[in-house]
């Protein structure tokens, strides 16, 4: 059996965020090879949904420590999204 290129691994990224005009603090869960990723998926789901929001958090899922760590990326723009 060969080791795995890191490059392929994929991670679980959780994405915090409100919806805009609200105060209620939502989250959605993606699979993906970095953070770049996780965001653009998110994007383009929040654009399907014709959703305004507003990323407030970006952590990644550490299975070996069982936690959650925030990224290495702090999320500080506002992902809007026209209809």
């Amino acid at each position: 059996m060969g080791k795995k290129n890191p490059e392929e691994e994929v991670f679980e990224f959780r994405i915090k965020f409100y919806h805009s005009g609200s105060d209620f603090r939502n989250q959605r869960h993606f699979m993906a090879l970095n953070h770049s990723a996780a965001l653009e998926m998110f994007e383009f789901a929040s654009r399907k949904d014709s959703i305004e929001v507003e990323v407030i958090g970006l952590d990644r899922w550490n299975r070996w420590a069982n936690r959650w760590e925030p990224s290495e990326e702090l999320v500080d723009e506002e992902v809007g999204i026209v209809s």
